[in-house]
């Protein structure tokens, strides 16, 4: 055992157990084994596009139109302030 896992133990042994629950809660959440980290950053080094739900696969403007033509029409639904 090194020397700061002995330290560790020495400070968590005069704890409470609910202060012990909540050391433990809060390692479990946001201590990852670096098993899981090796996953988590091959997985975010592959981009990816994907639409998520009930969009997914649909176009969200007609063919014919171009989105910036209606910028003015949704500037004034939102009350945004236009030059």
């Amino acid at each position: 055992m090194s020397a700061l896992e002995s330290q560790i133990l020495q400070s968590l042994s005069g704890l409470s157990d609910d202060s012990l629950h909540f050391i433990l809660d809060m390692i479990q959440r946001f201590v990852v084994p670096s098993e899981t980290r090796a996953v988590q950053r091959d997985t975010l080094a592959q981009p990816s596009v994907r639409r998520l739900g009930s969009m997914k696969g649909q176009k969200f403007v007609s063919d014919g139109h171009e989105i910036d033509d209606y910028d003015d029409e949704i500037a004034q639904m939102f009350g945004a302030v236009t030059e």
